[in-house]
This record gives C-alpha cells, sequence and structure tokens, in this order.
C-alpha cells in the first residue's frame, strides 16, 4: 500500500489517499449524489419536476462528474499548495498513446518485412544444391522502442500567487520557532515556581 494524493477538480491538492502499490495514472472519484434538498421551497419544487429532469434527482447525470482525481504521481517538494494540471495530464495521454500506437503499428510493419524479407532468403537457401549452401540466413527479430515518456511530475506545479507566498512565508518567519517557544514555556514555568516558592516561604 502507499499514499497518493487526492486533488479537485481544478486540480488542487485535498488530501492523500491510501491506494495499493499498483496504482498509478490519474483517475477520477465521484461523490454519491444526495437526494437531500436544502430548503422546503426546493422541496416543494421538487415535487413539480418532470419525469424528464428525473435524472438529475436520481443522481444519474452526475455519476458522470467527477468530484476530482486521485493522481498517482507523487508531489515533488517545495509546493505551498500543490497543483496537478489536469487538463494537461490528459491532453498528453491521448497525444502519448497516438504515438505508442503509430509506433507500434510501425513496429508490426518492420517485424513483417523483415520476416518476409528472411523467409524468401531461407527459401532461396534451400533450393540451392548442396554444395552452394553457405551459412544458414539468420532472422534478427525486430527490437519495439516505445516512445519516451514525459517526467509526469513536471504536471505538478505551484497553486498559490507569488504574493500569496510572499504573504505566508513573511507570516512564518514572524512566528518564533518551536525552540524559542519552548524556552518562553521553561521561562514562564520558572517564574510560576518562583513565585509559588516565595508564597509557601511566607506561610
Amino acid at each position: 500500500m502507499k499514499l497518493v494524493p487526492k486533488v479537485n477538480t481544478d486540480g488542487l491538492y485535498l488530501e492523500d489517499e491510501v491506494v495499493d502499490d499498483a496504482f498509478s495514472g490519474v483517475v477520477p472519484f465521484y461523490t454519491p449524489f444526495s437526494l437531500t434538498l436544502p430548503d422546503t421551497n426546493q422541496q416543494l419544487d421538487k415535487h413539480r419536476l418532470t419525469d424528464s429532469s428525473s435524472s438529475a434527482i436520481d443522481g444519474t447525470s452526475s455519476e458522470n462528474v467527477p468530484a476530482g482525481y486521485t493522481v498517482g504521481i507523487p508531489v515533488p517538494p517545495g509546493l505551498y499548495q500543490p497543483h496537478f494540471d489536469i487538463q494537461g495530464w490528459l491532453t498528453y495521454e491521448a497525444e502519448y498513446n497516438q504515438k505508442l500506437l503509430e509506433a507500434q503499428n510501425a513496429y508490426e510493419q518492420l517485424s513483417k518485412e523483415a520476416h518476409a524479407t528472411f523467409q524468401k532468403l531461407h527459401d532461396e537457401w534451400q533450393n540451392k544444391p548442396e554444395n552452394e549452401h553457405g551459412d544458414e540466413p539468420v532472422y534478427f527479430a525486430q527490437t519495439f522502442t516505445a516512445p519516451e515518456r514525459r517526467d509526469p511530475t513536471a504536471f505538478w506545479n505551484e497553486g498559490l500567487s507569488a504574493e500569496a507566498i510572499k504573504e505566508l512565508t513573511q507570516k512564518a518567519e514572524q512566528q518564533p520557532s518551536e525552540t524559542d517557544q519552548l524556552k518562553q514555556r521553561i521561562a514562564d514555568l520558572e517564574v510560576t515556581l518562583t513565585q509559588l516558592m516565595l508564597g509557601n516561604t511566607q506561610k
């Protein structure tokens, strides 16, 4: 099992999800459709809906709309608000699959041509008199090379603006570190203990 990020429909990071080790790619997830309507007026309107719009009530139409995506690609370090380029990924995958299909077709064509050439040479070799045979032709199998893939982590980018990051970093700098906070707590405890000891002495 491993942790992978979940993003909303805009590609902004939501949370991590535990998935099987074999999980990869980008898969949409869906939120169950609720029949509960927020107010009384809408409940009254519900009864006025015609049969033609019943699919909106029973959830059949909403099932086709993703609530977000589970992304089997790790988030690179250093991002304040990770954002995954969903549209860019979908476009890239479609283009890559097209290139892969073209490469497979080209490979199959080359393999057929190579096999036909070998078969012709082998038939000619067999039909020669035995004293003219020479070396038997050797078939060299074609090697399939898949198109090179782009680094998938490149589809992660920063979801915050430069101004928002600057504001965050300034706030972080203004806040005392954990060590400083601990020192302050110890100092406060020492003052409290001193006051308690003085109080007991006066009694």
